[in-house]
């Protein structure tokens, strides 16, 4: 990119790694207060990032803009930079900006505590509630009972606007604190991150569908509290179906502590475990995609059982199917892995065909009985669930250490 004008503006002892897009969100905040920005964008060229803003007594993006050029060491080179005329006013904020956003990175990081709420998600296929028993922590995040059901509209098979299911859950209260520059930048990413990964991992643990139900909110705001039902749902007499009701229990098996442990620390554990995760964020409403969710699972829990070997010529993965099908060895065999071999093959033509199996191809025809032999509904209720299980258990494993050791694929001749 060319410039007719460039202006050294400094060099900035900056970790960029691990701070670089914190520091832009500081130059971006002071001058918003005090020098009247209304917006700023930021685009990667190559071997520099380009930072433009908008400037009220003028409006629209401003000819004159940052370039901020990260160098080894730690540091970043900052120029200004336009295509016209140097705006000398805007220069001078800038500089005032590029103090200002230094000295605020430099303070020490401190913890913030924080609340969440998690509990299961609404599905199509709705169970009992199931509740903790009692509070338990996982490596400083502290977890216990709401002890209240909450309602809310559940998913309903079938397309319709004249009437809704309910979902009732008894959620959980997490606890945690994140250390962070300031909450709004670092410590509510990485609290949101947590518990993207703590969802996930127990969804995995339990069996069942946990996901987010409030976000983490500093507790400097006051702890977050569990409404008894969806604002949608105020005018509902929710009593007959409160006592009806059954209650499960979410038991904690003594190696949960380990096997969470073991999921943060190893990438390829939490690679597929959150993947796993989007395999059930969309299961009821897309099938297909959640086949390739589960399947891509499976294929990462692969890669930390068999040595990687890549093609010469092209750099790819080498007998990623074959290896899929070793892994899946360990938790099927019989009917269940033979059908898993065609399923696979199923999960390739949806990848690079773009071709759906389930039920997402007609929405609420459900076809059940003996006599049945509708395909889109035998892909979701069988294929598709013996896949997730068998995922689901080669995830257990990796999380508590049951894995076989790392070993050399050898491709096996058909025998005669």
């Amino acid at each position: 990119m060319q410039f007719e004008w460039q202006e050294f503006l400094g060099a900035f002892d900056v970790p960029w790694e691990a701070r670089g897009n914190e520091w832009i969100s500081r130059i971006a905040e002071y001058m918003t207060e005090h020098h009247g920005i209304t917006g700023h964008q930021m685009g990667a060229h190559g071997s520099f990032i380009r930072v433009t803003v908008s400037v009220d007594r003028r409006g629209g993006n401003a000819d004159t803009c940052l370039i901020l050029i990260p160098l080894p060491e730690e540091k970043v080179v900052v120029l200004a930079c336009g295509m016209e005329c140097a705006d000398e006013r805007l220069i001078s904020e800038f500089r005032a900006a590029l103090k200002s956003a230094k000295e605020e990175i430099c303070k020490p990081a401190k913890p913030h505590k924080w609340s969440a709420i998690i509990g299961e998600a609404p599905s199509v296929f709705q169970g009992n509630p199931q509740q903790i028993s009692e509070g338990f922590s996982l490596d400083g995040l502290k977890l216990s009972s709401t002890e209240r059901y909450f309602w809310q509209p559940g998913v309903s098979a079938s397309p319709t606007v004249s009437s809704f299911h309910l979902h009732s859950s008894i959620p959980i209260l997490v606890r945690g604190t994140s250390v962070g520059y300031d909450w709004a930048h670092t410590a509510k990413r990485d609290a949101a991150e947590r518990l993207g990964l703590l969802v996930a991992f127990l969804s995995v643990v339990w069996n069942i569908h946990l996901d987010v139900e409030e976000g983490p909110v500093p507790l400097e705001l006051g702890e977050v509290r569990l409404p008894d039902r969806h604002p949608g749902l105020k005018e509902f007499d929710l009593l007959p179906v409160l006592e009806s009701s059954t209650v499960g229990n979410l038991a904690v098996p003594e190696w949960l502590s380990g096997a969470w442990l073991m999921t943060k620390r190893r990438s390829k554990i939490k690679s597929s475990v959150l993947m796993y995760m989007e395999g059930l964020r969309v299961e009821d409403r897309h099938p297909s995609l959640a086949l390739v969710a589960y399947v891509s699972a499976v294929e990462s829990v692969s890669l930390m059982l068999f040595e990687e070997k890549r093609c010469k010529e092209c750099s790819n993965h080498l007998d990623v199917g074959n290896k899929f099908l070793e892994t899946l060895k360990l938790v099927t065999a019989g009917p269940d892995f033979e059908l898993l071999r065609l399923v696979y093959g199923n999960r390739s033509k949806t990848v690079h065909q773009g071709k759906l199996h389930g039920t997402e191809l007609a929405l609420g025809a459900f076809s059940f009985g003996m006599l049945s032999n509708d395909s889109a509904t035998s892909f979701k209720l069988n294929s598709l669930g013996i896949m997730k299980g068998a995922a689901r258990k080669l995830l257990v494993m990796a999380m508590r250490s049951q894995l076989p050791k790392k070993t050399h694929y050898t491709k096996r001749e058909p025998s005669s």
